[in-house]
């Protein structure tokens, strides 16, 4: 039998339409200062993406796909992947509440930091994740309680047994996969990447303002 195939595209869209003529790919790891960055610069308050929709004509040629890159060397970093994932299933895929997700994680990046989480369990990292989706999601979905108990039923151990011990945890760990199988099929090593219509971008920095985004942004879709 064949490795399975997602089942949807992959990717959270965080700004445009599938319309637009210039798809920005960001390659970021919900661990990574860095992405974090690059984040807060996109989508933050005046940020690139409030830039984008006040220029209809940019507005309508742009697309910005979040795509996920755990990074290993941050042993955090998987476990808030598959977080991310457990939200996402929890939330049917819907992209307006994960890109709140996303945003709240990078927000809260600092409590993830390697000096603070250095002797969290992986179940401990779960409940903080949990945490920020109640918080964050608690008002879009009955409540922070509801939330929390949600996204943890995605993120349980309870299928293992002692004869199949190493099954992982079933569709987040699948969603898992296609990320980790996505980026390294296209050649990503460092977060963040940025492609560019499938293109990489390696000129496009997290230390960039939104003005040099603009600039960049309007120079491709000339």
């Amino acid at each position: 039998m064949p490795p399975p195939l997602p089942s949807r595209p992959l990717g959270v869209r965080l700004l445009g339409n599938p319309s637009a003529t210039v798809v920005v790919e960001l390659f970021q790891d919900l661990c990574c200062p860095f992405s974090r960055k690059m984040c807060m610069t996109l989508n933050g308050s005046n940020g690139v993406f409030d830039k984008i929709r006040a220029d209809p004509s940019l507005a309508a040629k742009v697309e910005f796909i979040f795509h996920n890159v755990p990074q290993p060397w941050h042993p955090q970093s998987p476990v808030m992947h598959e977080c991310m994932f457990a939200v996402s299933l929890a939330v049917d895929h819907d992209a307006d509440l994960l890109k709140k997700y996303i945003r709240a994680a990078f927000n809260a990046f600092p409590e993830f930091a390697d000096l603070h989480v250095a002797d969290k369990t992986r179940k401990e990292l779960h409940l903080m994740c949990a945490d920020i989706a109640a918080e964050t999601l608690g008002d879009e979905m009955g409540g922070a309680d509801a939330v929390r108990k949600k996204v943890l039923s995605h993120l349980c151990f309870d299928h293992l047994t002692k004869d199949e011990p190493h099954m992982g945890l079933g569709e987040v760990t699948k969603l898992l996969k296609f990320a980790v199988k996505h980026h390294r099929t296209r050649g990503v090593h460092v977060t963040p990447t940025v492609f560019m219509n499938s293109i990489e971008a390696p000129d496009v920095s997290s230390g960039w303002s939104a003005e040099q985004w603009m600039e960049k942004l309007r120079s491709v879709c000339a």
